[in-house]
């Protein structure tokens, strides 16, 4: 690998990324544009809270780290879901074994650790605060907004969704890319702790307010606070635009919420609206200089809780391909985009169907029978068949084969809720078997009580 090598952004897939060149033995130096969130308390203008579902579990794991992880989750058992006329949510769980638990974890936290697994290697750098402009193949130079400059021999891009290092590959003539806007935003809000410092809801769930068009949706936090969601249509938040709109929108909407939140029209003001896109890449590397991973290469809408570990599990795929490839990067640049873009493709597709399902599936009777009848025949058929949601948080195999099985699978649902004298058992026992998860996919790995 040529050197330096170098890594453009310190966020949880570029830090991960680091700890493996790291423990490869490579010398690495990291810039980040930000302050180190460790030392600073800073607004990254994200959640501040993530779902850690098996694919993020596996690379914790395997880079030691994930006992100190452990100490700083809340596992959430399902959906709790806040009809619009029941005063009594109801919780759907996200499965039927013990382990089968998503875990709302602190972005700023778990990035920590990982920062400090990186530094813990004693191969890897971080500088701070060395936000890149431009990238310069031709004189494997990098230059910085404060004009600075640095070089490189190889450059990994985990720098986001705005990734200078993909315009990089792009200019070179090696990468297409485009962004599919959604029509509908975001805007996060914070539900505060009891007094006493105890959480207003029940802590070990998704709280799902959903309302057609829109939703609501509250992750806990150790702290006794929620993170608290608003998606909806631009139009709605093109609309609210005095307190007192915002004030009768979420009366109207969300009658139970507005107790729980006495600030909630001050912070609805005082916060930013953010986009909802998806961002498609077709050319992942240039040569043996760049590649991109993470949100680089694959953004998507948060709405299946994969973000960041579908971008944890890249990098934990490019390490192994560049160990297998260590002679010729190139092809193991090509080979890691050639594993992983069906994937991250495919759950970019999963993701956005989603969103469609939380907002108002959650409450449709077609949805909640189907969903019955897949639990069902998971109990009776758990080598055959796992529900989409289960097969994509709680298993390793590729998204686009947990894709396509769940098509299959919906087919089945469907053929047997229009006739019930079909065979139903026959059909599932002709799927092919489930796949083993991966070795290091420990359901104990975190605890789930």
């Amino acid at each position: 690998m040529k050197t330096p090598v170098v890594i453009a952004g310190a966020g949880p897939a570029g830090a991960l990324l680091a700890t493996y060149l790291g423990r490869q033995g490579h010398d690495v130096t990291v810039y980040e544009s930000r302050p180190d969130l460790r030392r600073t308390d800073i607004d990254a203008g994200r959640s501040i809270n993530l779902a850690l579902a098996t694919r993020g579990i596996v690379p914790l794991v395997d880079v030691g780290v994930i006992k100190r992880v452990d100490a700083i989750t809340i596992p959430m058992r399902g959906r709790m879901i806040h009809a619009v006329d029941d005063p009594t949510p109801e919780l759907q769980p996200y499965g039927s074994k013990p382990h089968e638990v998503i875990h709302s974890v602190s972005r700023t936290d778990l990035n920590a650790i990982l920062l400090d697994a990186a530094e813990g290697t004693g191969k890897v750098t971080i500088e701070f605060e060395k936000r890149i402009a431009s990238v310069d193949f031709d004189q494997s130079e990098i230059q910085f907004h404060d004009g600075s400059s640095a070089p490189f021999g190889v450059i990994f891009g985990a720098d986001g969704a705005g990734s200078p290092i993909r315009q990089a590959i792009a200019d070179a003539g090696a990468c297409k890319y485009r962004t599919d806007w959604l029509d509908h935003s975001y805007k996060e809000l914070t539900l505060p702790a009891q007094p006493d410092g105890s959480h207003r809801l029940d802590p070990n769930a998704l709280h799902i307010w959903p309302r057609g068009e829109l939703m609501l949706i509250a992750l806990a936090n150790p702290e006794g606070d929620f993170t608290v969601t608003l998606f909806a249509p631009n139009t709605s938040f093109e609309s609210l635009q005095k307190l007192s709109d915002v004030d009768a929108f979420f009366e109207h909407d969300f009658p139970d919420f507005v107790p729980l939140v006495p600030d909630l029209a001050q912070q609805f003001s005082a916060n930013p609206t953010g986009r909802l896109g998806t961002l498609r890449v077709e050319g992942w590397s240039f040569e043996d200089r760049a590649v991109v991973l993470g949100d680089a290469a694959h953004a998507i809408v948060p709405f299946h809780g994969q973000g960041m570990n579908a971008a944890l599990e890249s990098a934990r795929a490019l390490d192994r391909h560049l160990r297998g490839s260590p002679n010729d990067i190139a092809a193991a640049f090509e080979a890691f985009e050639t594993e992983r873009r069906p994937s991250t493709d495919a759950i970019a597709d999963m993701a956005l169907d989603n969103y469609i399902e939380m907002r108002s599936g959650v409450v449709d009777a077609d949805y909640l029978a189907r969903r019955e009848l897949a639990l069902d025949l998971e109990q009776r058929h758990p080598e055959h068949l796992s529900p989409r949601y289960n097969m994509v948080m709680f298993c390793t195999m590729p998204y686009e084969e947990a894709k396509h099985r769940a098509a299959t699978q919906a087919d089945i649902m469907t053929t047997a809720l229009a006739d019930p004298s079909v065979d139903v058992d026959a059909l599932v026992s002709a799927l092919p078997p489930l796949p083993d998860l991966d070795p290091l996919a420990d359901p104990d790995a975190l605890s789930v009580t």
